[in-house]
């Protein structure tokens, strides 16, 4: 990758970004003056249709700095206005075209490492968006630092199983370095970030929903008869609960393919199954329905919640409360009537004792949340399972 800083022809200034605070996501500019001026510079940024006028640091003569604070900005592309009087008296100004581009920096930036299943056993992959304008320089895992990306993903055949995070140091295409931190979970071969492993899916959009004042996904997703978690996935909404009063929301439904992780759940044997295609990762034990209150059948995840609140016959139970027994997570089957999650009674797992939901250990729901992304495939079922780990 090319790294550059832009002069213009007119020759007047030179500016250029030399530091990123990725903390407070504010930008560090210089400016190098190449006329003779009887005055500071005045420099303008552009964000859309406001301009603003920034404050000027003098650092010695003909060189200044300022700072452009992202998180004040609207757009996604700044461009900036130069402009002094020189000694002869004359109006002198330089204007830099789309110059600052606010998708260059960390909070922008994806990093996915995903698993595929190839004919030698399990590949990984390192993934990061947007790829064209940004170089990887180096990974860190614990002490371990990784200059050649591929140095770091033969380094997962031997991690331990369970969570680990990785620091990626990235350099923008302005030459500015900054920093991503990522987790990611080893499972026995399998390693991947959050979510990734994703079910092809297919968008039916029926509308539009301007939300109103007091309306949650829950009661909107029941309005028009659609699983609260396919307005989740087709609105790509990070946190359901924090929809607001004006927010349009495509209303519809997903049509997902088959999904690279499957649950199947022995209702006789208490246990789940997680498997990556045919290959079993993990057996859990996990607490199901008293006598057949968990009926078999073939689901998807369709939504799901982290520290959830139970709402048990109109009587709210805040998240944390002993007798909320939801646990950590909440995964909501294509039934809403039944989900998988977390509990409050760890003594209880291993029973048939729920009212017809799967209880796993905290831990361990969390485990599958952060795996199992919305549509994964899950088989409920009674008999005996011939795969154990």
């Amino acid at each position: 990758m090319t790294l550059f800083s832009v002069i213009f022809s007119e020759n007047y200034f030179h500016l250029y970004p030399v530091e990123y605070d990725q903390t407070q996501n504010i930008v560090k500019m210089n400016l190098e003056s190449y006329v003779n001026s009887m005055q500071k510079p005045n420099v303008y940024i552009y964000d859309g249709g406001d301009r603003k006028k920034l404050t000027l640091y003098e650092k010695e003569n003909g060189y200044f700095t300022f700072y452009v604070n992202l998180n004040a900005l609207k757009g996604d592309n700044y461009s900036f206005l130069v402009s002094s009087i020189d000694k002869e008296g004359e109006y002198i100004s330089q204007f830099f075209a789309s110059f600052l581009e606010k998708g260059l920096f960390a909070p922008n930036i994806e990093v996915e490492i995903t698993t595929s299943v190839v004919e030698k056993g399990y590949q990984y992959y390192l993934n990061y968006y947007p790829e064209e304008d940004l170089e990887l320089v180096k990974v860190q895992v614990e002490n371990t630092v990784f200059e050649d990306p591929n140095e770091f993903l033969r380094l997962l055949d031997n991690l331990e199983d369970g969570f680990h995070d990785a620091v990626f140091a990235f350099r923008n295409r302005y030459g500015i370095l900054f920093e991503r931190k990522v987790t990611f979970l080893k499972l026995a071969q399998l390693v991947a970030t959050e979510n990734v492993l994703k079910p092809k899916q297919r968008h039916e959009i029926y509308g539009y929903h301007i939300v109103q004042k007091g309306e949650s996904l829950y009661r909107i997703a029941e309005k028009y008869n659609v699983l609260p978690g396919d307005l989740v996935n087709m609105n790509d909404l990070k946190d359901p609960s924090l929809i607001y009063p004006g927010q349009a929301l495509k209303i519809g439904k997903v049509r997902y393919e088959e999904s690279p992780l499957r649950l199947e759940i022995n209702l006789t044997q208490n246990k789940m199954y997680l498997y990556f295609h045919d290959q079993l990762l993990k057996t859990y034990i996990v607490a199901v329905g008293m006598s057949d209150y968990t009926p078999p059948g073939y689901y998807r995840l369709s939504y799901k919640e982290k520290d959830p609140a139970l709402y048990w016959y109109d009587e709210y139970i805040p998240p944390g409360s002993l007798m909320n027994g939801m646990g950590t997570r909440w995964l909501q089957l294509s039934n809403p009537q039944y989900g998988i999650h977390g509990t409050t009674k760890p003594w209880e797992i291993g029973k048939r004792i729920s009212h017809g939901c799967i209880r796993m250990f905290n831990f361990d729901v969390e485990v599958i949340d952060f795996l199992a992304a919305l549509g994964t495939e899950v088989y409920v079922y009674n008999g005996e399972n011939k795969k154990e780990s």
